[in-house]
């Protein structure tokens, strides 16, 4: 079994989320979950996936609490402000 280390982020102010065109979700929370030892990104991605967390609308008037997980293996799915967050948190480069 390989460790892992999650970091929690409170995010405000950061763009809204689109996933795959189904849902838009504005951020609250990030977690970041990385694997110790994985010092390399893969496509350019520190944490091995993310957890987006905050409300989202699905339709005009359908607001709730959504969290949407996206895996570094499909980098389309990271906005860039997200791989910047990952990359500045990552237990690994803050030492």
């Amino acid at each position: 079994m390989t460790d892992t280390v999650t970091v929690k982020l409170h995010v405000e102010g950061m763009p809204d989320y689109t996933y795959r065109a189904k849902r838009t979700l504005t951020p609250e929370i990030v977690r970041l979950t990385y694997r110790l030892g994985d010092l390399d990104p893969v496509n350019g991605i520190h944490p091995i996936y993310a957890r987006i967390e905050g409300p989202a609308v699905d339709g005009p008037y359908d607001v709730d609490r959504q969290t949407e997980v996206i895996y570094r293996s499909h980098p389309q799915h990271w906005p860039t402000w997200l791989i910047a967050l990952g990359a500045e948190h990552c237990p690994q480069r803050r030492g």
